[in-house]
């Protein structure tokens, strides 16, 4: 017959295992409560194995915003991570964040496939991979299905473009930085129900020409101006001027300020904001270039200003 302590023993070993079996299956069940941080994630789509890093919050609440932060041309999701400090508006802020991924050319180079002219063999369809992921995510997480929002550096900012005219449904807004249209969507661009975007670019941009480069002198494809988008979307969206602004030039040094200028629509909260960073080149300001702002935090102000209430 077994003594009292070893009765004793052989009951807390059991609750021991049982409570150890209980955490594991309740982390391997997905309970975000344990699934914070950042999370590298992979994800099959067009039987290719796409890659991402996701943010989430502690105490992230259900129904949280989702925003998606797409890497420039060359560049990875670790990159843009670091620089834009995302993660810690969404802390502050509690949403999610997501930085896809992109696949590597011939040249082994990152990018997303906007239509550029040497990518024209590539059929690599991002803009699917994007609302795919995202929506795997926004089941996975319990996060909003209508506050989703996007944003992207270069590369990334033309896939914001992209993404505003072939899947405006799936983004509340858009906030393109240092992007263009490239004609090879631009000119199939119609949107029935256009989304608010917020545009950043330096009108000192050697990358990204501010005036475009129709004729394609520079091999990366045409693309249109600056302004010429601007004009795009002011009448694609049937937008007027309501307001220019200077921001604060708070240093002096970086040798450039920034001018902004909103576009909105009457009867509801469509919109498009714009700052042009005068003296500004290919840039993510307040992360190198540009030390006026903070673009991230400008960024979520106005994804917060359009997301809606209640979800």
């Amino acid at each position: 017959m077994k003594s009292y302590s070893e009765f004793r023993r052989n009951t807390i070993s059991i609750f021991l295992l049982l409570f150890t079996s209980l955490f594991y299956f309740t982390n391997c069940s997905g309970d975000r409560s344990l699934n914070i941080g950042i999370i590298k994630g992979e994800f099959l789509h067009d039987d290719i194995n796409r890659e991402y890093i996701l943010y989430l919050p502690k105490d992230l609440r259900k129904n949280a915003s989702l925003v998606v932060v797409l890497h420039g041309f060359t560049s990875n999701s670790k990159k843009i991570m670091d620089y834009s400090e995302m993660n810690k508006i969404a802390e502050e802020n509690n949403f999610a964040v997501v930085y896809p991924q992109g696949t590597r050319d011939k040249q082994s180079n990152t990018f997303w496939n906007v239509g550029y002219e040497f990518h024209a063999e590539i059929k690599v369809n991002d803009p699917e991979f994007v609302v795919e992921l995202v929506k795997s995510l926004q089941d996975e997480y319990s996060l909003s299905k209508t506050n989703t929002f996007v944003t992207g550096m270069s590369n990334g900012g033309e896939m914001c473009y992209l993404l505003s005219c072939q899947f405006p449904h799936m983004f509340r807004a858009a906030a393109p930085v240092a992007g263009t249209m490239m004609n090879d969507f631009f000119d199939d661009c119609s949107p029935s129900n256009p989304i608010p975007i917020f545009a950043i670019f330096g009108n000192n941009d050697k990358t990204t020409n501010y005036f475009g480069d129709v004729e394609n002198n520079d091999g990366w494809g045409a693309y249109q101006s600056i302004p010429f988008i601007l004009d795009f979307w002011i009448n694609t969206m049937n937008l007027h001027l309501t307001e220019i602004d200077t921001l604060p030039n708070l240093i002096i040094e970086d040798s450039s300020y920034v001018v902004s200028q909103k576009y909105v629509r009457t009867e509801d909260e469509i919109e498009f904001l714009f700052y042009e960073v005068i003296g500004g080149g290919h840039d993510w300001p307040g992360a190198w270039g540009n030390k006026d702002m903070n673009t991230s935090k400008e960024i979520w102000n106005f994804f917060q200003r359009h997301a809606q209430p209640n979800n």
